[in-house]
């Protein structure tokens, strides 16, 4: 009886393995999620292996290893999105995930191995990710419905900002007016220029018309007739050169007739 108390005070003094559970985390899909671990060391001689797990805390090691440090750096590593983002030789040695998916959510385990038998301390972290919110695109009415109860009922120190609002749809409405107008008016006298211009050339076309029908061309039989009198004109006037040349001949064939008499 006397060994038996001896041997389970012996054994209690041993400090035991202590396990706690830091509770449940949730980050949403496409996050990075940080699980906090950490301890406390003396110095940069008493840092101590650290390794995180994908499941509750065993006995002894980590189940499921994602990463492990020996005492100064990065050992083992699953993945690049498995990272010790803290000080290392502080005694951070918490768990960052990045951009995480729905396969990452469940128990991590966190077990810092201090020396000794069964002087481990373990640390049972719950991770929970949930679907990313969907904010809808805003549309252009939506915008309109939310400005206009403000610019009606801001009242106070926000009247002016609600008359700066004002004021600018006001000159926007002023600028747009003034540009309407103005095409318009230069459509009427670009108009009105074309309109002159066709009632002109009218105009002129018609007289050109009674000028026409004032002066009549000749016409074909007109121009024959006229083309006939010329021709017997000419005849005429040929006619009586012929007689005035033959007149000379006959006085002289008169007179030789008489010298041979």
């Amino acid at each position: 009886m006397f060994a038996f108390i001896t041997l389970l005070k012996v054994l209690l003094s041993f400090p035991l393995s202590s396990v706690s559970s830091e509770g449940e985390y949730i980050v949403e899909v496409g996050q990075d999620a940080s699980l906090p671990c950490s301890y406390n060391p003396i110095s940069s001689k008493s840092l101590v292996p650290v390794c995180w797990g994908k499941e509750s805390c065993p006995v002894f090691g980590c189940k499921d290893l994602v990463l492990s440090t020996d005492e100064t750096n990065v050992k083992d590593q699953k993945s690049s999105r498995y990272q010790l983002k803290g000080n290392l030789h502080k005694g951070d040695v918490s768990l960052t995930i990045v951009n995480v998916t729905p396969a990452d959510s469940g128990t991590y385990c966190c077990r810092i191995q201090f020396r000794g038998p069964v002087n481990d301390y373990k640390l049972n972290v719950e991770l929970i990710i949930k679907p990313a919110k969907v904010n809808p695109a805003p549309t252009a009415q939506r915008d309109v419905t939310t400005v206009l109860p403000r610019m009606l009922t801001t009242e106070g120190h926000g009247s002016g900002n609600t008359w700066g609002i004002g004021g600018t749809t006001t000159r926007r409405g002023l600028y747009i007016g003034v540009g309407i107008s103005a095409g318009l008016a230069l459509t009427l006298i670009f108009s009105a220029l074309i309109l002159k211009w066709y009632s002109h050339r009218k105009k002129k076309l018609q007289n050109s018309s009674l000028i026409t029908l004032a002066n009549p061309r000749p016409s074909g039989l007109a121009n024959a007739a006229a083309d006939r009198m010329r021709s017997e004109e000419n005849i005429y006037i040929i006619e009586e050169n012929i007689y005035e040349m033959e007149d000379p001949n006959e006085d002289y064939c008169y007179i030789s007739s008489e010298q041979q008499y």
